[in-house]
């Protein structure tokens, strides 16, 4: 593991490859200690850097400052305007610069600013140092990947016991992350369902959780008749992964996390075009974060029972594969007219909300790279949410303000409801017209928990990073971990 320290120095004195230093505009660079501060101020007088937010100036040998190969001076903009997510992401855009540059030793000094609380500064500090730590090589011929060998967080003289206390769940939130990045990047061809089984088992018994792999036979036993169907086009047959977390005293709740996971999805026959394939390989995000959150919660010791379901298919076409027109009887015995193979996601999630539902869990919370009008509706930068337990939306929402991976909700319009009606079944799995697609999507769902049950539902629409941007690379952001984590902790 990564070697994090947290010193209540300076960093003036810091022998390394690197020091990162963040810096406000205007008066406030008289913050900072007074040798890193001389150097700060030439560049700034001299008007070679601004500090600007996200602004980045390497300085080679800077005088005053021991040891230090480089000085990395990154700008906060104002500190009046300053907030924990721009310090985290200025932070992360600064160590991936460092990375980059091949730098193994970071130092790096949390800003003093009257405007945050300084232990949520330096837990933002290491969070986007940590979360920039990533370079994913796996299938490249040549070269190891670029990893840091130590970080030194430096909070200038404020108190560091509160950081030192919170650093387990920033590091276990941050290689969950990093676990849901790599499960999501690799290719449909090494990951398929069986494939995603075989490493979940592995990571349960390293982590003493209970996994049980429910295979083809095991599927029709329970009457996982959506799950079967949308895989049923694949040479690779789907899986449904069931992970079980008991903590050692007596659990505070009971959480059930489903996780969609199509491990790549062509559309069906309703065939998507070949540039909305590219990036289909993530489309089973929803079971990684899954995955990596039950495992770290069971490495913290979390205080929470929490299940983990996975539901695992490959949506190809063959002559075998489910068709337009076809009426499926989910699990809960309501019918579903699929005039949509591409809206499959929602198939396999109907059948697992249901089986959740059966648990008698305190909460059900799904994820799903589910609609692209989630993405449309607020970019790749915001996840939506929604649910039937405003109490349970907020507290996850707040979690994800905490933790930088935030969300935004949607409403549960009744008066949709009668768009998803079916003049042949019960259910249709799209309503045929273009507007609220996430919303209704959310309603299918909606359909499948149980009466009362406290559930909530995130459409994943920051799973992919279109490029690459502060502490995230281009391709799988790895959201999702944290901010679970975090609501599990609290």
């Amino acid at each position: 593991m990564l070697n994090v320290e947290i010193s209540s120095q300076t960093g003036k004195d810091f022998e390394g490859d690197v020091l990162i230093v963040p810096v406000f505009s205007g008066r406030e660079r008289h913050r900072l200690p007074l040798a890193i501060s001389k150097v700060a101020r030439q560049v700034m007088d001299e008007n070679d850097f601004k500090a600007d937010y996200g602004e980045m100036v390497p300085l080679h040998h800077p005088n005053g400052v021991k040891g230090t190969r480089w000085m990395l001076l990154v700008g906060l903009g104002e500190e009046e305007t300053v907030s924990l997510n721009r310090i985290r992401k200025g932070l992360g855009s600064a160590a991936r610069y460092a990375l980059k540059r091949n730098w193994k030793s970071v130092g790096v000094v949390s800003p003093s600013t009257s405007t945050l609380d300084h232990d949520a500064v330096q837990s933002a500090v290491i969070e986007g140092a940590l979360l920039a730590n990533y370079d994913m090589v796996s299938f490249k011929s040549k070269g190891e990947g670029k990893q840091f060998s130590k970080v030194e967080i430096f909070s200038n003289g404020d108190d560091t016991r509160k950081s030192r206390r919170r650093l387990p769940l920033i590091q276990a939130g941050v290689a969950a992350c990093h676990k849901v990045r790599d499960l999501a990047a690799t290719p449909a061809m090494d990951l398929y369902p069986e494939s995603f089984a075989e490493q979940a088992q592995k990571l349960a018994k390293q982590h003493k959780v209970g996994c049980e792999v429910m295979d083809v036979e095991a599927l029709k036993k329970g009457n996982f008749n959506c799950v079967l169907a949308v895989g049923q086009g694949s040479t690779r047959p789907p899986r449904v992964v069931k992970l079980e977390y008991k903590p050692k005293e007596k659990a505070k709740r009971h959480v059930v996390l489903v996780g969609k996971g199509v491990t790549f999805d062509s559309g069906g026959l309703s065939l998507k075009d070949a540039a909305s394939m590219e990036t289909m390989k993530d489309d089973m995000t929803g079971a990684a974060i899954v995955l990596a959150t039950v495992m770290a919660a069971a490495q913290l010791e979390l205080p929470v029972h929490i299940t983990g379901l996975c539901g695992l298919v490959e949506n190809m076409n063959d002559g075998g594969a489910y068709k337009p027109g076809d009426v499926l009887r989910s699990r809960s015995g309501k019918t579903i007219e699929v005039l949509n193979t591409d809206a499959e996601g929602r198939l396999v999630l109907a059948d697992l909300l249901h089986y959740a539902s059966e648990m008698g869990a305190d909460h059900i919370v799904d994820l799903a790279t589910l609609t692209g009008a989630a993405l449309i509706a607020v970019g790749d930068g915001v996840n939506v949410i929604m649910g039937t337990d405003q109490k349970l939306v907020e507290s996850l929402r707040d979690a994800g303000g905490a933790s930088g991976e935030h969300l935004w909700q949607l409403p549960i319009v009744e008066e949709y409801r009668e768009l998803l009606k079916s003049p042949l079944a019960d259910l249709k799995n799209i309503t045929g017209i273009r507007w609220g697609g996430t919303i209704t999507a959310g309603m299918f769902l909606q359909e499948f928990v149980g009466s009362g049950q406290s559930w909530a539902h995130v459409d994943l629409a920051g799973a992919w990073s279109g490029k690459e941007r502060d502490y995230r690379p281009f391709g799988p952001s790895g959201e999702g971990p944290r901010f679970l984590l975090e609501w599990l902790a609290d």
